[in-house]
């Protein structure tokens, strides 16, 4: 930090470097410049290095994309996998049965509730306790470690393990639990029940700060797995034609693109536009846990995104819970034809709308891949938050504009990481 000050010994220009955010995953930082009592400017700083995954899965097969993409990150790595999938069965002309369908969702939904979960308690909880990590909070540890116990078995039983599923592949599950595993995770999901309950109930009585910045939300309409975008500003297209709607910008000084709506200015995807837009949609279950705590769209303020979590982990449970016990095991892995063709494919990551696409040659062989991942949606909305934060706070000691700064990028639950692919 660099304070300069006049004669009379009063500040006329203040830059505050944030040089690293913590309990964020990745890697990322915030400059500010405040000058005769008002704010400059700021910039949000995707500092990590790129990995450019898009270059070098140019020439590798098809069916070695889902593996690769997967490593893109550690905590939603069934996300990558789901939408190159469905991307490449398109691309091919692949349409997956029911039950492929009916699992793939029961994937998604546990790995969703995983890292909400995480981030609830390990990277947002701890701000509101004053504290830099979950320490002295063993009643919260320990039913963390229940519910992400019980979630981690419902992606391995599936996906073959926990972290960076094998047995999710272009075509299907080749091999799939047998129906004794399915009650036993049924058993766990039952069991946390009260958990996600105490889990909202939690969140809901937190001091959350009170901020409304505009933006525009954006999120799958029917299907967290497929569907129409829509958003709050009228915005309807198909993913198909993804590009026709969104463009990526490339920035001077971060190494993460940043995506908009074409014509418009920032948007915000995750669980707070899920809710904000599809409230009426989620289970009943959640539905009225959202209605006990007051939780009614139209919401503006981002601190909110906890509490959407909160509430996406409960209507998770009961869908699973549902999705299990429907469960056949039958028509789960179809072999594939290959052709030449393009497929896109937009799903909801827990941090909110993935977008994958592929163009293969006859061969199965991809020419071109473009990823666009939830921070990058996210990443002019909340480098427009923290303006407006810093700019209402802006009276405040140095040190308190970095923790509200720092608390509103955690809110967003963002992963740089990602971006950066």
């Amino acid at each position: 930090m660099l304070t300069v000050l006049n004669p009379e010994r009063r500040p006329i220009s203040v830059k505050i470097n944030i040089d690293y955010i913590a309990r964020v995953e990745g890697e990322s930082s915030v400059k500010l410049e405040i000058e005769g009592g008002k704010l400059k400017d700021l910039k949000l700083n995707i500092w990590e290095p790129p990995r450019f995954f898009e270059g070098f899965m140019v020439g590798r097969k098809f069916d070695e994309v889902p593996d690769i993409v997967a490593r893109i990150c550690g905590i939603c790595p069934v996300s990558h996998m789901i939408t190159s999938i469905r991307a490449l069965e398109k691309a091919i002309g692949f349409i997956p049965s029911d039950e492929i369908v009916r699992i793939r969702r029961i994937m998604a939904l546990s790995q969703i509730m995983a890292s909400h979960v995480v981030h609830l308690y390990v990277l947002a909880l701890p701000d509101y306790h004053k504290l830099g990590m979950i320490t002295g909070l063993d009643k919260e540890i320990r039913r963390l470690l229940r519910m992400k116990e019980a979630l981690n078995g419902i992606t391995a039983a599936f996906g073959g393990r926990a972290l960076h599923p094998v047995a999710m592949i272009v075509g299907g599950f080749p091999k799939l639990p047998q129906r004794d595993i399915i009650g036993i995770l049924i058993g766990g999901l039952e069991g946390i029940r009260g958990d996600a309950h105490e889990t909202l109930k939690m969140i809901a009585e937190l001091d959350i700060p009170l901020f409304e910045p505009e933006t525009e939300h954006v999120a799958l309409s029917g299907d967290i797995n497929k569907g129409i975008i829509v958003s709050d500003l009228g915005l309807r297209t198909d993913e198909d034609v993804y590009s026709s709607s969104f463009e990526e910008r490339e920035l001077p000084y971060s190494n993460a693109k940043r995506t908009v709506v074409k014509g418009r200015g920032s948007i915000m995807v995750g669980a707070f536009s899920r809710l904000n837009l599809n409230l009426d949609k989620l289970h009943p279950e959640a539905k009225r846990a959202a209605q006990e705590i007051g939780f009614a769209p139209p919401l503006k303020n981002p601190f909110m995104n906890n509490v959407a979590q909160a509430i996406e982990i409960i209507c998770g449970i009961e869908e699973c819970i549902e999705l299990l016990d429907g469960f056949t095991g039958k028509d789960n892995f179809i072999m594939p034809k290959l052709r030449e063709g393009a497929g896109s494919a937009v799903t909801e990551a827990p941090r909110g709308l993935l977008y994958h696409h592929y163009q293969l040659n006859r061969q199965g062989v991809v020419e071109r891949a473009n990823i666009v991942t939830p921070t990058a949606h996210n990443f002019l909305s909340l480098e427009e938050a923290l303006k407006k934060l810093a700019s209402e706070n802006i009276n405040l000691p140095e040190d308190e504009i970095v923790f509200k700064c720092e608390m509103l990028v955690r809110a967003y639950d963002p992963c740089f990481s990602c971006s950066v692919h």
